[in-house]
């Protein structure tokens, strides 16, 4: 390889691992900077909205509009805080006479002291058909007394009777509509459906329950999850609501920094149990035709897919991982058409305006505390926001975040790239070429989102340029010591990079000694090795062991562990020192599971060389021992020459069970002590025996590793079951139901070339014996292994 060849491959690794420092300390929950560079791409994010909405026009848009309730309003119709219900009433009958596509109040109603002012706004919003009122749905603050609610509150409408007045003439006398008391009584009581009359001045009270049934989404509790989510419903005026066409939560969280940048699409109501859609989504919904079973929320790929009632995908909305849309912010304050509320009657203007639009209804006013802190403005009607986020659906043009992994993909390949290029610059060079890429890196970003609405990440690559200069530059001014490059070029084939540079570290030469604590010992021997071997040369031998053992040390140095030394075909290593680790058992186990995996495409690539291997090479088998307990590790041997090594009667343990897994037909063999060792279940396993080894007298509990969690087929999992079964039985020394068990797992066994015997025939070899020479009560269910 030439120099400059070299100089490419280092600059790539260079390029890499600046990379990789950037994400991993911008990326990590538990880094400072991690929550410092989300606020500046956030920032970037607003200043491309702002840059794409700096040629606004005002009111350019009268699609979605706005009937405000702002100063000329109020000062031509008094205290907002007076308005009656009925004033709410006309507007809804005036704007529906005009057949608009749906009148949307971002406004919470309350009960009136006078329940026949809320006649009118209830009749009115059932006569329309197309009203959309809001709900809240917010978190328990017991502190405050305000307790989770198991179901949205009931209302209740108290009257007194008057002689001859039925329960239901009376509701009608309320509501003053029969069409609305049949719907209302259909959902809130079978007292109003009741044939007998009141006692004369008796007072009577008129439930009102929410219709969940009509009101709600429909989606599983796994979905719901996802949801921003509450456990009180707050709304009091449970008439409005169940005469509404749909209902929705109008409620925008914030970022950190207090800017609304997404809108939910829906919003769990936990203690309840119910999902319910956004204020805009519920309108939404029925402008596109899509039932409330007709999202499908995919959180995997962070999209949402509208439905609608022929099972046609009408939307498709990119999500976050609450279910949030990004808003599409058409401009600054004032970009949609706006009304003042004083202005809807026959006078100002004609009904016919409204038709076809979606009005939504709610105020600019800053003393309804309606104001709001956007991407492209710090005060922004919230009214406005819901104009944006419906227009967005209308229009099917959305904010599409690239995903994070696409992200990682392009700061690797960017970093890589510009790392290349400095390699061969000096310092003055490298510092042009590098503001270069950041400038074109920020154009392109620009570029995508105002032309597609694309959002780039722009901190974090950013950041990864920067990083890659000073990783080049340095590298390229480091002169290393002596002694280090003595020890990184004699060592590294031998011993684990962490050694290695613990060495460097300390500045100071090998020292006899050793360390005891509490890790893991890993032993692998190739199963019948000598077999196959008498069948090649010893070049073909040197080749094959040279290019297998490449593999498997390669993955037990990636997971962490030591290599203390090859014996032949056998790894002997260990996990846990020089470096302590708390997972030094899982990653053992997963070194193990990786070895396995990594034979088999050994395999697979020795099998199609057929005429250069024999048979038995490419049905080469790979046994493993694991135990983990409390052994020394260190430098030992003489004063001139000495290994770092382990030692222990745990390390003796972990050798018997690589040697002893062929009388059971497994090949990874693990002490029980392992299991209990590690961190998380991310293994699947079973129970193997109770051994005494010769030459001791204290039992072993053994399993056998069989795969990654959820890794196991159906198949797999029944055989275990019926297996485990068989050891219960077994135990309790009950031959012929353990008999009957091992004989079903016998069957789902994996069998194979090479595998001669497996766990459960050597049960039923066992149970048949014990038969024949009962064990006595005082067995405590162990095997002695007479061979080492």
């Amino acid at each position: 390889m030439s120099d400059r060849l070299k100089l490419g491959v280092k600059g790539a690794g260079l390029g890499i691992i600046s990379a990789l420092i950037i994400l991993v300390f911008t990326t990590s929950n538990w880094s400072f900077l991690t929550p410092l560079v989300d606020n500046y791409e956030a920032h970037s994010y607003d200043s491309r909205f702002k840059a794409r909405t700096g040629d606004f026009q005002e009111q350019s848009i009268d699609t979605v509009l706005i009937v405000d309730i702002d100063k000329q309003s109020v000062e031509e119709l008094g205290n907002y805080f007076r308005w009656e219900h009925d004033r709410h009433a006309f507007l809804i009958d005036y704007l529906s006479s005009g057949n608009p596509k749906a009148i949307i109040f971002d406004i919470i109603f309350d009960p009136e002291k006078n329940p026949y002012l809320d006649t009118a706004l209830v009749g009115a919003t059932l006569r329309s058909g197309i009203v959309y009122h809001s709900i809240t749905i917010s978190e328990a603050d017991t502190l405050n007394f305000q307790y989770p609610m198991s179901a949205p509150p009931e209302e209740f409408r108290i009257h007194r009777a008057i002689k001859g007045e039925s329960f239901k003439s009376l509701s009608i006398e309320y509501y003053g509509d029969e069409s609305a008391v049949e719907y209302l009584t259909e959902l809130n009581s079978d007292l109003l459906n009741g044939e007998s009359n009141p006692l004369p001045g008796q007072l009577v009270r008129i439930p009102v329950l929410l219709d969940t049934e009509r009101k709600a989404l429909k989606l599983d509790k796994e979905t719901a999850r996802h949801f921003p989510s509450g456990e009180r419903f707050d709304n009091k005026f449970i008439n409005l609501l169940n005469a509404s066409k749909k209902i929705g939560s109008a409620n925008f969280p914030q970022d950190q920094d207090g800017v609304i940048r997404r809108a939910p699409t829906a919003v769990y109501f936990s203690s309840g149990g119910q999902v319910y859609p956004s204020l805009v989504m519920a309108a939404a919904m029925d402008i596109l035709d899509v039932p409330v079973d007709g999202l499908v929320y995919d959180f995997d790929d962070n999209i949402l897919k509208m439905h609608n009632r022929k099972g046609e995908v009408v939307r498709s909305i990119p999500i976050d991982d609450k279910g949030r849309i990004w808003v599409n912010y058409y401009g600054t304050y004032r970009t949609f058409r706006y009304i003042p509320y004083s202005w809807v009657n026959p006078e100002m203007i004609p009904a016919e305006y409204f038709k076809g639009k979606v009005i939504l209804v709610g105020s600019s006013l800053a003393g309804l505390m309606d104001l709001r802190s956007v991407s492209v403005q710090k005060s922004f009607p919230g009214v406005e926001i819901h104009a944006n986020t419906m227009m967005s659906i209308l229009m099917d043009e959305f904010v599409y975040p690239i995903s994070r992994n696409q992200t990682i993909t392009m700061i690797l390949i960017s970093s890589v790239a510009l790392s290349l290029l400095l390699m061969y610059f000096k310092v003055f060079g490298s510092i042009v070429i590098t503001i270069l890429a950041c400038g074109l890196w920020i154009v392109f970003t620009y570029f995508r989102f105002l032309n597609g609405l694309e959002v780039y990440e722009v901190v974090r690559p950013i950041m990864t340029f920067g990083m890659t200069f000073l990783s080049t530059t340095a590298y390229k001014f480091l002169v290393m010591e002596k002694d280090e490059r003595f020890l990184k070029t004699t060592f590294a084939t031998y011993i684990s990079p962490e050694l290695i540079n613990q060495l460097v570290e300390s500045k100071s030469k090998p020292q006899l000694g050793g360390e005891s604590g509490i890790k893991t010992a890993f032993f692998s021997d190739i199963a019948s090795f000598s077999t196959f071997s008498e069948l090649l040369s010893p070049t073909q031998l040197v080749e094959l062991l040279n290019e297998y053992l490449s593999e498997m040390t390669d993955i037990l140095l990636d997971e962490g562990g030591t290599l203390d030394k090859y014996e032949g075909d056998a790894i002997v290593a260990f996990f846990g020192a020089p470096l302590p680790m708390e997972d030094h058992a899982a990653r053992a186990v997963r070194t193990a599971l990786r070895m396995q995996e990594a034979l088999l495409i050994l395999r697979e690539k020795w099998e199609s060389e057929k005429d250069k291997w024999p048979h038995q090479v490419y049905s080469m088998r790979l046994r493993l021992g694991i135990n983990t307990g409390e052994f020394v590790t260190g430098n030992m041997g003489s004063r001139t020459r000495m290994n770092y090594t382990m030692m222990g009667d745990v390390v003796n343990t972990a050798a018997r069970l690589e040697s002893s897994a062929k009388q059971y037909g497994i090949y990874i063999h693990c002490a029980q002590n392992t299991i209990e060792n590690l961190n998380g279940k991310e293994f699947e396993w079973r129970f193997i025996d109770k051994v005494k080894m010769m030459g001791k007298s204290k039992s072993v509990d053994t399993v056998e590793i069989m795969d990654y969690k959820d890794g196991l087929s159906d198949a797999q999992l029944e055989m275990r079951v019926h297996y485990q079964q068989g050891i219960e039985y077994y135990t309790r020394q009950n031959w012929d139901d353990a008999i009957a068990e091992f004989n079903k797992s016998n069957k789902m066994e994996d069998a194979f070339e090479g595998r001669p015997t497996n766990p459960s025939r050597v049960y039923l070899e066992r149970c048949e014996y014990f038969k024949r020479n009962p064990p006595g009560s005082d067995w405590d269910g162990s095997w002695i292994l007479e061979d080492k």
